[in-house]
């Protein structure tokens, strides 16, 4: 029986749970059977679950098994590497090795073993079976985490794989690689093509972490020391709970630490859980710029959420989503993950999409949006314009809260309407897509408060930048920000956008990054893709958003504060 915790001394719930936590909720066999498995030689261990479903919080119990057991630990996290590593397989090897030497205590000794002619991939392997293994005289548990970061990169993804699955079948075989035990930790299956010969994820011991169940949601309530769970009421409250957040740990574990600090009742708190200003307010956003991030991951949930029954959606949408703990596998179909998500993102996507149904449908014009706004809550009838209106610059009723930018959503309402009268009037249409080099790192060097104030000194330089009536400037999301252009050609966009890096970097918002490699350090600085095209009746918005978010990966993959431009 685990200890339970007093309220004064209980921890907001963030990373992994740590070994001496009594908030460790088993979930069995899961950790039998991973404890088992890391004991034998030449073992792969797969352990898979979305975003905050504790995966962390199993792979340190596990290595600290195994490190009991006499193993030397080499950690590897992807979200660690640079983006200088990923350039090519090669790179992102030699930064591999030369992780795990030092884990190991060892001088990296790479030169010695890479061999242009034979290959990295060949190289790699050399030094580690004639470097590492044999100056390591005990078992070896590799365990790399957040291997799906590489899914982003399929030339490298595959290669990497690749090398690990030859590995585990040497480990099988060759005696110095029998000292090899594998953890492969991942939050959604691999959504670039492998040759199944070739992928570490049709071989060693999967395991799927489950969501809790209600028993597992009153145990750990009890542990937080909760008087109530066994009364008839914290019966409720507790099943209330896990039907609202699926079981999930995270969500199950904020939400017992909110009850536990007895600010408000339970049932207040849950009856506001789906809002912004609910106790998974944070988490919600955070989900919430991913998906607006990456408008076809958007587009995929609302077909999701608006679904009467499970529905198939593109299997890399689905990998993705799946990652992101949003949804759930049947088969081949797949249905929102609880109904805190189900309720949120009906409100923040499926029922602006129904705006935007609306006023396609009823004709009217851009001016007449807010009254279009205001009808849905309250409706009222709105006569049609007597005849032809001037297209008015778009009412920011309700910018951005941070920037008083224009936000997503008014954006995609002022582009449908240029659109059309771009077609109409055959004029160019661009688009400026803006990201802050860094900024997360910004963010957690600094603290958010500052991170915000940088915001708001961006946001204010690009309203001075951008004056004519017909512009917009908009926040996409995040540390992003986006321009409309009507009536402007792919040199005039690009001009602006080489002004706006320019303008940032004059700003100098001071940012020391030199503790961390590869970084650049001095000001902060911001990335720009810059999209240009002739709309026509049969062409599609879509495709000028893809081209303009690809433009600005180009110049985020070249080195960023840069400018990369593309018309379509």
């Amino acid at each position: 029986m685990q200890p339970d915790l007093q309220s004064s001394s209980v921890e907001f719930p963030s990373g992994p749970i740590p070994l001496t936590s009594p908030l460790y909720i088993e979930r069995p066999p899961v950790e039998q059977l991973a404890y088992a498995e890391i004991e034998k030689p030449g073992s792969l261990l797969r352990i898979k679950a979305p975003h905050c479903m504790g995966k962390s919080s199993l792979l340190n119990r596990v290595l600290a098994h195994a490190s009991a057991h006499g193993c030397h630990i080499i950690q590897i996290d992807f979200r660690e590497v640079d983006e200088l590593s990923l350039e090519s397989i090669n790179s992102l090897l030699r930064w591999f090795s030369a992780n795990a030497s030092r884990q190991s205590q060892l001088k990296p000794d790479l030169d010695q073993y890479w061999d242009e002619e034979v290959g990295s991939k060949m190289s790699c392997s050399l030094y580690w079976q004639s470097y590492l293994l044999t100056s390591l005289n005990r078992p070896i548990v590799l365990a790399l985490s957040n291997v799906d970061e590489l899914f982003e990169y399929p030339r490298l993804a595959r290669e990497f794989l690749s090398l690990l699955r030859s590995w585990y079948e040497k480990a099988k075989q060759a005696e110095n690689w029998r000292k090899l035990r594998f953890v492969v930790v991942y939050s959604t299956d691999a959504y670039v093509p492998l040759d199944i010969n070739q992928s570490p994820f049709n071989v060693g011991l999967p395991l799927k972490l489950p969501r809790f169940t209600l028993e597992q949601v009153k145990e750990l309530a009890r542990r937080y020391g909760l008087d109530w769970v066994d009364t008839e009421v914290g019966l409720f409250r507790l099943a209330a709970l896990q039907e609202l957040t699926g079981g999930h740990p995270y969500l199950v574990n904020l939400a017992l630490y909110h009850f536990c600090r007895a600010e408000l009742p339970p049932e207040e708190l849950l009856n506001h859980a789906a809002t912004e200003a609910g106790i998974f307010g944070d988490h919600l956003r955070r989900l919430l710029n991913v998906l607006q991030a990456e408008p076809n991951l958007e587009d995929a949930f609302k077909q999701i959420i608006s679904a009467d029954a499970a529905i198939k959606v593109e299997p890399a949408l689905v990998y993705k989503l799946d990652g992101l703990g949003l949804i759930l596998l049947d088969g081949d179909r797949v249905t929102p993950s609880c109904t805190l998500y189900q309720m949120y993102f009906k409100e923040k996507l499926f029922s602006y999409r129904e705006v935007l149904l609306k006023l396609e449908h009823l004709g009217r014009s851009r001016f007449r949006f807010d009254q279009l706004v205001s009808s849905l809550v309250s409706p009222l009838t709105v006569p049609d314009p007597p005849g032809p209106q001037p297209i008015q610059p778009i009412q920011h009723t309700q910018p951005d809260e941070l920037t008083q930018l224009a936000n997503r959503h008014q954006f995609e309402v002022h582009l449908q309407a240029e659109w059309k009268r771009a077609i109409r009037e055959q004029a160019p249409l661009s688009v400026i897509l803006i990201d802050i080099d860094y900024f997360k790192v910004y963010n957690e060097t600094y603290g958010q408060p500052a991170g915000d104030q940088c915001l708001q000194r961006i946001a204010a330089n690009l309203r001075e930048l951008v004056q004519r009536p017909a512009d917009l400037v908009a926040r996409y999301g995040g540390e992003e920000f986006i321009l409309l252009l009507p009536q402007t050609d792919l040199n005039g966009a690009a001009f602006l956008a080489e002004t706006i890096r320019l303008q940032v970097a004059a700003l100098e918002i001071a940012c020391n990054y030199s503790m961390v490699d590869g970084l650049p350090s001095s000001v902060l600085t911001v990335s720009a893709g810059v999209a240009s095209t002739l709309p026509s009746a049969g062409s599609s918005i879509n495709l000028l958003l893809t081209a303009v978010s690809q433009a600005l990966y180009q110049s985020k993959r070249r080195g960023r504060n840069q400018v990369t431009s593309v018309e379509i």
